[in-house]
């Protein structure tokens, strides 16, 4: 049986009805949390509520991340019911098509821009307020980034841009806040085996996945086990000795980002 290292802290998983998201809230449920996913499919939103439910204090939303007004919604629920929140888990993420920016649908651009880097400015914004607000201000985000926002063929110019732009608000998150008990770290994952490609597998650009796809084979690059970052994802939030990082990437890649530069 697992630690409840995480007892009386509430969650909030992005993206948490799938995926490493889902891992990650299975983990955090496992710990003590009270954990809160939030997911634009409300089917296997009633799927993993159904599944997890009997884990802990599990609860699950469809609002649009990337709509301030939804966001709000959102906390709204969180603080009415949980009173704070301590933990943000920015998981929710879209990939694009592999597609250079000459061949790149402007439409394309915002949904992915707006999923991955608004969504997740949006509430950590919240989160911040939300933390800075406790009697003892405190809390913790978790950026879930990619090899793909720290060099540029592992994936298209879209993901490629949003990705780096979450590195981005990661550090500077991290930086303005030491000294107020507010942490933020990134993970720069490589290959993993997970649903992101999911809404985006029709019109793919075979030259753009086929260069990343001879880097990875050239490079012998090997997947990361979703259940294995999820179990990391819960050490970075626990506390004690990890509570030394902040404002880390931490490359979860099985070496592939060293070889990278």
């Amino acid at each position: 049986m697992a630690q409840q290292t995480l007892t009386g802290k509430t969650v909030l998983v992005t993206g948490g009805a799938s995926g490493l998201g889902k891992a990650i809230a299975t983990k955090y449920l496992s710990a003590g949390a009270n954990v809160v996913i939030c997911d634009i499919h409300a089917e296997r939103i009633n799927d993993t509520i159904e599944a997890l439910s009997v884990k802990g204090t599990l609860r699950g939303y469809t609002y649009d991340i990337a709509k301030l007004e939804q966001v709000e919604k959102l906390f709204q629920e969180i603080l009415s019911e949980f009173e704070t929140l301590d933990i943000l888990v920015n998981n929710a993420g879209i990939m694009d098509r592999f597609e250079p920016v000459a061949d790149l649908d402007p439409g394309l651009w915002d949904r992915v821009i707006d999923v991955n880097l608004t969504a997740p400015y949006l509430l950590s914004r919240l989160a911040v307020q939300t933390f800075l607000a406790k009697e003892k201000p405190g809390g913790y985000i978790l950026n879930i980034a990619s090899m793909a926002g720290k060099v540029g063929l592992a994936a298209g110019a879209a993901y490629t841009a949003s990705k780096h732009g979450l590195v981005g608000l990661t550090k500077n998150t991290s930086s303005f806040y030491v000294g107020k008990g507010i942490r933020c770290n990134a993970l720069i994952l490589g290959g993993m085996h997970t649903n992101v490609t999911d809404a985006f597998q029709q019109g793919i650009n075979l030259e753009g996945k086929q260069r990343m796809m001879e880097i990875m084979q050239a490079l012998r690059v090997q997947t990361c086990d979703v259940e294995d970052v999820a179990s990391l994802c819960l050490t970075l939030a626990e506390g004690g000795n990890s509570a030394m990082l902040n404002g880390a990437l931490i490359h979860v890649d099985n070496g592939w980002g060293s070889v990278m530069g």
